[in-house]
């Protein structure tokens, strides 16, 4: 009777066992993190092993357990106790070797990023010198078009003013000659009107 009775609780609890992680594989599917599934469903097969001390063997895909694994490496699950994770089972799931391509991968971007940022510096300090050039010579050429043009307005001055004068001077000679013309003109007809008077007063 005891051996029946032992052997009766034995499946039992397998079987309750066994129908509780087919209901977790069922219930995955409709939750959206697979990855803390995995973790509790983890965490219950290790406390039914530790306190039973009934191993459980089950299959799970390869991509979860990749999954699992780099949750637990990102800290991004909560565990009662640290997990342990055989250098082995990493091989086997090509977690190392993603790893160090990750890390390969950012070294060279990061490498990239500081060359890029090391040029782009370069060519703004070199942008920055040939605009600070073109500046002073665009400022020496406006200075001596400047210059220049003084120059030129100062000599078109000058000639204008002494044209000016010229031309007053001829005015005024003209103005003059003019005068002495109609002087005498105007003395030749006093003159004219004189003798003539005097020839009337004769013949009277």
């Amino acid at each position: 009777m005891t051996i029946l009775l032992v052997t009766f609780t034995f499946f039992t609890v397998i079987y309750l066992m066994n129908l509780f992680i087919g209901l977790l594989n069922l219930a995955i599917d409709d939750y959206n993190k697979k990855e803390e599934f995995l973790l509790q469903k983890a965490q219950i097969i290790m406390e039914i092993e530790l306190f039973y001390m009934l191993p459980c063997y089950y299959d799970i895909p390869i991509t979860k357990i990749r999954k699992l694994i780099n949750a637990i490496d990102n800290e991004q699950t909560v565990f009662n106790y640290p997990p342990f994770i055989s250098k082995k089972l990493r091989e086997l799931v090509a977690i190392s070797d993603d790893n160090n391509k990750l890390e390969k991968k950012i070294e060279q971007l990061t490498k990239q990023n500081v060359e890029l940022k090391e040029k782009l510096i370069e060519q703004n300090v070199k942008l920055k010198e040939e605009l600070t050039k073109q500046n002073v010579e665009l400022k020496d050429d406006l200075i001596n078009q400047n210059i220049k043009l003084k120059e030129e307005l100062i000599k078109q001055n000058i000639e204008l003013k002494e044209d000016l004068i010229k031309q007053n001077d001829e005015f005024k000679k003209e103005l003059i000659k003019q005068n002495v013309e109609l002087k005498q003109q105007m003395e030749r007809i006093i003159n004219y009107i004189e003798i003539k008077q005097e020839k009337d007063n004769e013949k009277v």
